[in-house]
């Protein structure tokens, strides 16, 4: 008789062929979890179902993972979407058909190291004060990826737009939207050592069921980047006392924009996703003050790098 998993990952996949494969691969190379839900494994391991959903792939990676399925006996449940939905809405389609009591967003350009996904469940389930983590990010070459950090206020926000918060001890002062990695030049230990935090990036965020039972998922307005931001801060309001822990313990190397469903200027999706998040969020008037400070932003990267000219104008 199949048992009912414990944990389901859910992967957004769009035009990522050979790194979706790769990750589910990495995936499966974790020793703690089990996929074969047809039996009970004695071996203590975690029973995992994987939901993919894939926004209209054209570079024929749902035919690769048909292919994988039929060769792993239907271990991947797979979603396929006649258009690109974006992340958030793809990413609540996984979520609304997962069965396990922990749940985990994953993107498609991500590579599980030693075992991250089991570790991270194991101190989730034992650490009841906390209702979602995330494990360390690592780039390519294997140094720190910064992941997450404060929630964005006006003080915040403003610091990020003039780049005050770059500057040293400054983040002290302020608590940063953007936390920076240990190997920027102020060499910061933000991200050295296990801690909550408010937000964490939505390439590993690994939370309970109850926490999606209670906040409804990510906000659908979002088609990508600053949706993860925006839900956590739902969770915040919902359960105050509890607290958002990042891991330095777990690790994944996260790719970084490869698995991009939104193909316009990185920063520009950034820019949008605050301002979406103040909108909702913050009170009005702080608003106009925040799209000044971000145009303004836009226009001195201009001028030091033509990739940013036409920016201003679409924030």
């Amino acid at each position: 008789m199949p048992i009912n998993p414990l944990l389901s990952i859910i992967i957004v996949s769009y035009n990522t062929r050979e790194l979706t494969l790769n990750c589910l691969k990495s995936i499966q190379k974790d020793k703690g979890l089990s996929f074969d839900l047809n039996k009970i494994d004695k071996s203590e391991k975690i029973p995992t179902e994987i939901i993919v959903v894939d926004n209209n792939s054209t570079d024929g990676t749902v035919k690769e993972l048909k292919t994988l399925n039929s060769n792993n006996l239907n271990t991947i449940h797979l979603i396929t979407n006649s258009l690109n939905s974006g992340f958030a809405k793809a990413s609540n389609q996984g979520l609304k058909v997962a069965r396990g009591n922990y749940l985990l967003l994953l993107n498609s350009d991500t590579l599980i190291l030693h075992s991250a996904i089991s570790q991270s469940l194991n101190w989730l389930s034992t650490h009841p004060e906390a209702h979602l983590c995330t494990a360390q990010l690592l780039n390519q070459d294997l140094s720190i990826q910064a992941s997450g950090g404060y929630f964005p206020n006006l003080l915040n926000t403003l610091a990020w737009s003039f780049g005050l918060d770059d500057l040293p001890l400054f983040n002290l002062l302020i608590k940063p939207f953007h936390p920076h990695p240990p190997h920027f030049y102020t060499h910061e230990k933000f991200f050295l050592k296990d801690h909550p935090q408010d937000w964490v990036s939505g390439a590993f965020m690994l939370l309970r069921r109850s926490v999606l039972d209670l906040t409804g998922g990510f906000d659908e307005n979002y088609f990508m980047y600053g949706e993860e931001v925006e839900w956590t801060y739902r969770m915040h309001l919902a359960l105050p006392k509890s607290q958002c822990w990042y891991l330095v313990g777990p690790q994944i190397i996260h790719l970084g924009g490869a698995s991009a469903i939104d193909k316009s200027h990185p920063l520009l999706r950034e820019y949008q996703g605050v301002v979406s998040f103040f909108k909702k969020h913050r009170p009005r008037w702080q608003l106009p003050i925040l799209k000044f400070s971000l145009k303004l932003n836009a226009a001195l990267r201009s001028l030091i790098n033509p990739t940013y000219k036409g920016l201003c104008s679409k924030i």
